[in-house]
Order: structure tokens, then C-alpha cells, then sequence
């Protein structure tokens, strides 16, 4: 979960990372109707990553309903979405898994604290902070009439699709340490040490180290400056 103030560029940054990959989905909402629909798609895999622009759309409906939805993407990165609420429990049938990414704001995140914490949803994510380090350059992209660069994201994809787990003694403390902060720690671990090895996959040892420690600032209690 990305937390920033609005107009902090959540939006963007979710649909940067995600559209050069064919088995992401970018989503504006969701409801129960719509993730069984998807459900097929996550099961063979066509999906392995949603994404959510603001998350907190979720939330802008009847409360039963908002948390309803709320668990069954509990479920998704976890334990998998067999059923909807309105479908007979005891149908045999796969689960579906997928990763969960998406964007909050402060605001909601202190609302919603409280009972993430209480009902396990706060354990399944890495909670990530930051603001803009110089908020004037959206203005001043305004004023030119010109796109920010991010630079490019490109895809790549291991063949065969596995990447080996490589963390050594140091690297493991140095993660562990990372996300002391984190609302919960077991499955922000395990995220992060599969990140890592991502990293390690993608460039040497140094420079994964070296990208990872940069993004973990946001990982902190105090947050991360973004600069763009």
C-alpha cells in the first residue's frame, strides 16, 4: 500500500509499474460481482497482480458491503477466494491467489488503523510513506505544458519463471530490520525478502542492496521523500 497525501502522484506510480506487464489489471473499484468474475483469470493465472489507483473506493459504499469486499481481498493474498459471499460455501472448488497492490491516503490509513490491525488485513501489506519532496514540480509541468519523466519501466520476465532465493545471513538482518516499524512484521518480511531476491536477480548484490535501502525510507514510521 503506497500512503500519500492526495495529489502525490499514488495513481500514476501504480499504472508506471504495472502496464508494461500483461498479467497485471489496473482497477479504478471492485465488488464482490466484479472478483467473481475475474476469478477464472486469477486462477489460470492470466492475473497474478491487481492494482488499485485508490483503494479507498472501495470503501465509498454501504459499510457491510465495503467490508465484505475488504475480506475477500484479505483472502486473495493469502489464503485464496474460493467463494463469494452469495454463492453456497460448501461447492467444492479452486482458490484463487493474486498479489494486491494500491493507494491510500493518510487519512484513510488512520481510520482505518484500528480494525486492520484487529481483523488481519494490516499483516498482509507492506505499508509504504512518502510525499513530494518538491510538490512544485507538478505545477511546474503544468505550466510547461509537459509529462514528468519517470524514466522507463521495462518488463522482464525470468525464464524459466523462477528466481532463486539467494539471501545471505547479513542481507536477512539488514531486511528484517527494514520493516521493524511495519504495522505487522511475518508477511512484510517474507514480501521484502522476495523483493530482495528480485533485485539481486535483476542487478548484483551491491546494487540491489543499494536501490533496496533507498526504498526502504518509506518503510520507516517517519516516511519518504519522493523526488521527481
Amino acid at each position: 500500500m503506497l500512503i500519500a497525501p492526495p495529489g502525490t502522484l499514488k495513481s500514476t506510480l501504480i499504472r508506471l509499474a504495472l502496464e508494461n506487464y500483461p498479467d497485471a489489471l489496473l482497477l479504478s473499484d471492485m465488488n464482490v460481482s466484479t472478483l467473481n468474475t475475474l476469478k477464472n483469470s486469477l486462477l489460470d493465472q492470466r492475473y497474478v497482480t491487481l492494482g488499485f489507483g485508490e483503494f479507498e473506493k472501495l470503501y465509498q459504499r454501504n459499510p457491510a458491503t465495503a467490508i465484505n469486499i475488504e475480506s475477500h481481498v484479505k483472502a486473495l493474498i493469502e489464503e485464496g477466494f474460493s467463494r463469494a459471499s452469495f454463492e453456497d460455501q460448501r461447492i467444492p472448488g479452486m482458490t484463487a491467489r493474486c498479489a494486491v497492490i494500491g493507494g491510500i491516503t493518510p487519512s484513510l490509513f488512520s481510520r482505518k488503523f484500528t480494525a486492520w490491525q484487529e481483523n488481519g488485513f494490516a499483516r498482509r501489506f507492506l505499508f509504504c510513506s512518502y510525499t513530494l519532496a518538491n510538490p512544485e514540480a507538478i505545477m511546474e509541468s503544468i505550466s510547461a505544458w509537459k509529462a514528468i519523466s519517470f524514466g522507463k519501466v521495462s518488463a522482464q520476465i525470468p525464464v524459466p519463471k523462477k528466481i532463486p532465493y539467494n539471501i545471505t545471513h547479513d542481507e536477512n538482518a539488514a531486511l528484517k530490520k527494514s520493516i521493524m516499524t511495519q504495522p505487522d512484521r511475518e508477511t512484510p518480511f517474507v514480501i521484502v525478502k522476495k523483493l530482495f531476491c528480485v533485485l539481486k536477480w535483476r542487478y548484483n548484490a551491491h546494487k540491489a542492496m543499494e536501490i533496496y535501502q533507498d526504498f526502504s525510507e518509506c518503510l520507516q514510521s517517519k516516511g519518504a521523500f519522493l523526488q521527481i
